[in-house]
């Protein structure tokens, strides 16, 4: 099977940081189709780990220092709010008024910015609520 191009992973990796960088209602219910709110930070992990690795081996110059530095900050903050001992902060509640997700949406926007800035691909729409 042929790996992804470059602007294929971008797109993926930025798909995700849309979802991260959305406010908690449209969260939750992108959490609720896709089974959990685990699944925020499983999609993350998934397209982060493989997009960069895909990218820094076609263009290794391509992703600047801050687009890395951001996108570590994001798995660093997930990784504190994970386990065990923070379930409570993966509940709906918390989606909305956790400060660590406050942040994990900030920084999202902010790596979302850098990939716009590289002029390769169109940054995908957030996920859309549903109408009451």
């Amino acid at each position: 099977m042929e790996s992804p191009d470059v602007p294929t992973a971008l797109l993926r990796l930025a798909e995700a940081l849309v979802v991260l960088a959305a406010p908690a209602a449209a969260q939750i219910e992108w959490s609720a189709a896709h089974g959990c709110s685990d699944e925020l930070a499983l999609d993350f992990d998934w397209a982060n780990s493989w997009t960069l690795a895909l990218i820094d081996r076609a263009d290794p110059r391509l992703i600047n220092q801050r687009l890395h530095d951001l996108l570590a900050a994001i798995d660093d903050q997930l990784n504190r709010m994970s386990g065990h001992h923070n379930a409570d902060r993966w509940t709906d509640d918390a989606l909305k008024t956790d400060p660590g997700w406050r942040d994990i949406r900030a920084l999202a926007n902010e790596a979302i910015q850098e990939i716009e800035s590289l002029n390769i691909i169109a940054i995908p729409p957030g996920p859309k609520r549903s109408q009451d």
